[in-house]
């Protein structure tokens, strides 16, 4: 085993490493890009230039065509690998996520039943699609949707994160990402209100949903596992800034019990599991430990939560990752308002062990230079045993 996942897993077992480690969440091409000094890949200036345009929307109207964000989804893998290990993480979130189809230039649609529009960054590099609406309305929509290429997603999972593993594992403990999670894919296709009847009025039919998405992420996570795999990202934005989306406890009666298996079937095939959920989750921390994560991320400092208090509140049940801040510290902040937020990061949840330093989010505008002063900077205040972090460094 490689000191950096002797580090991490240290970590996710709530012991002390030799020192805090660090992750980041490599699921944008420009933060990869500019790592590795590659330029974009010419798509996204074509989808943006209107003449081209119009040959991108012949090209997509082919058969066949799906297999050309599936062949850029697998390049993105590898090329978040290689930026991971060049920065020299612990670990990271990789994305395998081959589910996109473009329908035209401008919009795409998902496997699952999203229409979201095209997005493309400043330097030309493809961009997480905007979500604008679901397209399935009702049982009968969902009873009528091809999912052929649902049921194919665990082998391709498998396929290029066992290409990833074999290239990168030693140097890297790789978390594995491949779907949204269960609560994102039962309101997103239909939309939160027609969501919001189902779980009024339909909850046969949405129960029904769910259990399929649940199964489909057990087998996710056999996927990861049998590729070599140690670790898996659950992503499920569960919350607002000002807090859940739903009750806990109708988020607990919907998806407790699903989320339970999950982690299960993770814990049988010795795989760490993670809870990726934006917003403020304070209210939701319990939950996670019952539910029977192993670690959760961002705790979101923009949106209101508390890491000192998290520590305090489940700090000796989950390990905690994040949280520093993609609207300022690693945007546009100086070198010592990096250095000082990591150190604040590390003073309030590093004590004891359990925390892993990383990003609350990924962006386009995040800057390389900030993420290489975080690495320092945890380098500097991390070691353990902790020196006193009380006193302004």
């Amino acid at each position: 085993m490689s000191d950096k996942h002797r580090r991490v897993l240290d970590a996710l077992e709530l012991r002390e490493p030799d020192r805090v480690p660090v992750m980041d969440l490599m699921n944008e091409f420009s933060t990869c890009n500019a790592i590795l000094e590659k330029k974009p890949n010419p798509l996204g200036k074509m989808l943006r230039d209107p003449r081209a345009s119009k040959l991108m929307d012949r090209l997509f109207a082919l058969p066949g065509s799906a297999q050309l964000t599936d062949r850029e989804m697998e390049r993105f893998t590898h090329l978040g690998a290689a930026a991971a290990v060049r920065m020299d993480y612990d670990a990271a979130w990789l994305s395998c996520f081959p589910v996109l189809r473009f329908r035209d230039s401008r919009t795409m649609t998902d496997i699952f039943g999203r229409l979201c529009d095209v997005s493309v960054d400043a330097a030309g590099n493809l961009a997480n699609p905007i979500y604008r609406e679901g397209l399935i309305k009702s049982p009968a929509d969902w009873n009528a949707w091809p999912k052929r290429d649902i049921l194919r997603l665990p082998e391709k999972v498998n396929r290029v994160f066992r290409e990833v593993q074999q290239a990168y594992g030693d140097r890297l403990f790789i978390f594995a990402f491949a779907n949204y999670g269960l609560f994102e894919n039962a309101w997103q296709p239909m939309g939160f209100e027609r969501f919001a009847v189902a779980a009024r009025k339909e909850k046969d039919f949405l129960r029904r949903v769910i259990r399929f998405y649940a199964d489909l992420h057990c087998m996710l996570v056999e996927a990861a596992a049998d590729a070599g795999v140690p670790g898996f990202i659950h992503t499920d934005d569960l919350a607002y800034k000002s807090g859940p989306m739903l009750s806990p406890r109708l988020i607990d009666e919907l998806f407790g019990e699903h989320y339970r298996r999950l982690t299960e079937t993770a814990r049988a095939l010795g795989v760490k599991i993670v809870m990726h959920s934006c917003g403020n989750t304070t209210s939701l921390l319990e939950h996670f430990v019952s539910w029977g994560f192993d670690a959760v991320h961002p705790l979101e400092p923009t949106a209101g939560v508390d890491l000192a208090a998290a520590k305090r509140e489940v700090g000796d049940r989950l390990c905690l990752i994040g949280n520093l801040d993609i609207t300022h510290v690693l945007v546009d902040a100086t070198r010592e308002e990096v250095f000082e937020a990591v150190r604040q990061a590390i003073s309030d949840a590093g004590k004891g062990g359990g925390f892993i330093l990383a990003p609350d989010h990924s962006h386009p505008d995040i800057s390389v230079q900030r993420l290489r002063w975080m690495v320092e900077a945890a380098r500097e205040y991390g070691a353990y045993p902790l020196k006193n972090q009380d006193m302004r460094g």
